[in-house]
């Protein structure tokens, strides 16, 4: 058992190893995308299958979905993909294949059965293409719509929005509130009528309800797959070293991160990790785990509008495949979740830009992302060796996915009875290889739109009795399903106690077989010494025999030495005498290799002589002339400062005289002006003398009649 567990182990890790070799050569091979499908809706038996080659296994919540997987419902299940914002969902008896599922574009294949869409971001890259054999049904706006395929053609419903059915020779446009029907057995051919409002669509529009009224903020992007589930099962707070951080709600005792569930192997990430939480897909492939205060919380990092996908941000101790230690026997694969700021190192193919982005959300510094990646071994780690966050290998992840077996030929009558029910009426027709089918007949459909039109009311309420008869029957359904449950379970039981009797039965041979090898042994112990002492007079003969042929080997081993002995002095001795003309022919090469290069020596260093005389030469040359240039420039400047003092003597000679021409002036000015005061003053004096004398009344009037105007003077200038 311990054998056959070593070897699941090592195959489980086997594939991460090999691809964590070649990551170094990652540039030259293509990165895996950077977003994935999520399960996120399981309701009765669905079916999965990675590749067309292997088997259908039971699905489950959170299990990734990517390119090339196919999904199938029986007929009495229903299930939800998500891919980011983008949700995608499934009607009983449906086959979807996932043709594209990259950075660029998602287009699924309905195979058949109906699929409902809900495209909430305007992103030609974040719509859901859905591909049946008539043509591609692609929305080009966010809304709700709806694509149904049969054998005879696809159905097209359009709740909100807008959507264009793409075929070989037409395109048409869907409006909000219409249905196109396209057969195109021959030239395109289209039928319209209003949307069909079954369970399966008041299913899918109760979940948009749904997500419409979960809380959402920005901590983290609506493009992260999952992230819709965080605000129904957890609470935000905002701390200073980490930023948004959201804690789980109702986890059991000793929960910790990557603990409750398997280990899946996808292409091309490898092995992915699959959590059992109904909300455990975004905070296990994206952001970082956290103890605060001896509680686990998720730190998403960095707002970012697309995150990259991880398959698992975890840390391994020892290398996955390789290092296996034994404890009681039994293998010990062990890992832990990273903690924040902590570079994750993919086990798969990548680049190194596909490195920085995956880890873009806690680290930027790309020097420290590329360190990490090159000495992976040398990092230390914050969970690494704390027991809580550790977490070992068990028999639990081992166990392989459950085979399933789909029942075509009851899904598709279902089907047909669920078309007949909606008004399609089916025949049978004859396929070009002359088999006989099944098909809904479009034709008969445009004959009965006018009587449906007329009687629309009692249409309703005949499909509002349909609906509630089906709720009695889905009711009835439910309480017969716990019944076969309980039967099950006792069922169980009675098969529990039956193994229990088959095992102690088992002991019981177990123990009758170990009495029989008991006697067995000992009759052989008898014959066994008779064998042994056998054996030994033979082994005794052979090794005398053995050393007989050794001595003769021996001999001749040692004449041989003797021999090669001789040869090999021989050819030492040739060697010395070759090696000594070698080197006595080396030594006179040498020596004459050293006398023309003393020659050349000789020559270059008087050529180097000679043209240092010349060059002093030259430099005595222009240093004299330099000098002579000199001389005539301090005899220019010389005779230049001569004259300017010259200049300036002059005109302060010329200076000097204007100021005392100036001054004689001045004097000469203020005599004249002394001169004409003494003359204005004696004749005043003169006419005072001459006047007569007159009365003092009006003497004031008649003396300011005769006064001169101001400033003038009688007799004056």
């Amino acid at each position: 058992m311990v054998r056959n567990l070593k070897n699941a182990l090592r195959q489980l890790f086997i594939v991460p190893l090999v691809l964590a070799l070649t990551g170094a050569s990652g540039a030259v091979l293509a990165d895996p995308p950077s977003r994935a499908g999520r399960l996120s809706v399981v309701e009765g038996e669905v079916a999965l299958r990675r590749d067309s080659t292997r088997e259908w296994v039971s699905a489950a919540v959170n299990l990734p979905v990517t390119t090339g997987d196919e999904i199938a419902t029986e007929s009495d299940a229903r299930a939800e993909l998500r891919i980011g914002s983008s949700v995608l969902r499934l009607d009983q008896a449906t086959a979807v294949e996932v043709l594209r599922l990259d950075d660029e574009r998602i287009r699924v294949r309905l195979k058949e059965g109906s699929v409902a869409l809900r495209i909430r971001s305007a992103d030609r890259e974040d719509a859901i293409e859905v591909e049946t054999r008539d043509g591609v049904a692609v929305p080009t706006e966010p809304g709700q719509y709806r694509v149904d395929f049969v054998d005879s053609g696809t159905l097209v419903s359009n709740h909100r929005g807008h959507i264009d059915f793409r075929t070989d020779d037409r395109h048409v446009g869907v409006t909000e509130g219409r249905r196109a029907q396209i057969w195109s057995d021959g030239p395109t051919d289209v039928q319209w009528d209003e949307p069909d409002e079954d369970d399966f669509m008041e299913w899918s529009l109760a979940r948009d309800r749904r997500d419409d009224r979960v809380a959402r903020n920005n901590y983290v992007s609506p493009e992260m797959t999952g992230a819709e589930d965080l605000y129904e099962y957890g609470d935000w707070r905002e701390y200073d070293d980490y930023g948004a951080v959201w804690f789980p709600r109702d986890v059991p005792y000793g929960w910790a991160p990557y603990r409750y569930g398997r280990w899946v192997s996808i292409a091309p990430w490898g092995w992915t990790w699959v959590d059992d939480a109904p909300w455990g897909f975004a905070p296990f492939h994206y952001g970082r785990w956290v103890r605060i205060r001896g509680v686990w919380a998720w730190v998403p990092g960095r707002y970012i509008a697309r995150p990259v996908y991880a398959p698992a941000l975890v840390g391994w101790i020892g290398t996955p495949g390789v290092s296996i230690t034994y404890t009681s026997g039994l293998p010990n694969v062990s890992w832990f979740p990273l903690a924040p700021r902590e570079v994750y190192v993919p086990h798969y193919r990548y680049s190194p830009t596909y490195v920085r982005q995956v880890n873009i959300t806690h680290i930027t510094n790309v020097i420290e992302i590329d360190r990490v990646v090159k000495t992976p071994r040398h990092v230390r780690y914050a969970f690494r060796d704390r027991s809580e966050a550790v977490t070992r290998v068990s028999e639990r992840i081992l166990r392989a996915p459950k085979p399933v077996a789909l029942d075509v030929e009851r899904r598709r009558e279902h089907r047909f009875r669920e078309w007949e029910r909606r008004g399609f009426p089916v025949r049978e027709v004859v396929r070009p290889d002359g088999t006989r089918v099944r098909a809904v007949q479009p034709a008969q459909f445009m004959q009965q739109r006018g009587d449906r039109d007329e009687r629309q009311p009692a249409v309703r309420d005949q499909r509002q009795d349909e609906r509630q008869q089906r709720l009695e029957s889905r009711q009835e359904r439910t309480e017969a399903l716990r019944q076969q449950q309980a039967r099950e379970r006792e069922e169980r039981g009675a098969r529990e106690q039956d193994q229990q009797r088959q095992r102690q039965l088992q002991r019981e041979q177990q123990d009758q077989r170990r009495e029989q090898l008991r006697e067995e042994r000992r009759d052989e112990a008898t014959t066994r010494q008779e064998r042994l002492e056998a054996l030994r007079q033979q082994n005794a003969r052979e090794r005398e025999e053995q050393g007989r042929r050794e001595a003769a080997q021996q001999e001749e081993q040692q004449r041989q030495r003797s021999v090669l002995r001789e040869q090999q002095e021989q050819r030492r001795d040739e060697a010395r005498r070759a090696q000594r003309e070698e080197v006595e022919q080396r030594q006179q090469e040498r020596q004459q290799r050293l006398e023309t290069q003393r020659q050349q020596e000789a020559g270059e260093r008087e050529a180097r002589r000679q043209q240092i005389e010349q060059q002093r030469e030259e430099r005595s040359r222009q240093q004299a002339m330099q000098a002579q240039e000199q001389e005539r420039r301090r005899d220019a400047l010389r005779q230049q400062t001569e004259q300017r003092e010259r200049e300036v003597q002059q005109r302060q000679i010329q200076l000097q005289q204007q100021r005392q021409a100036e001054q004689q002036q001045r004097q000469a000015e203020q005599q004249r002006q002394a001169e004409q005061q003494q003359q204005r003053q004696a004749e005043r004096q003169r006419l005072q003398r001459e006047a007569p004398p007159r009365d003092n009344r009006g003497s004031g009037e008649e003396e300011q009649r005769r006064r001169p105007p101001f400033g003038q003077f009688e007799g004056g200038r």
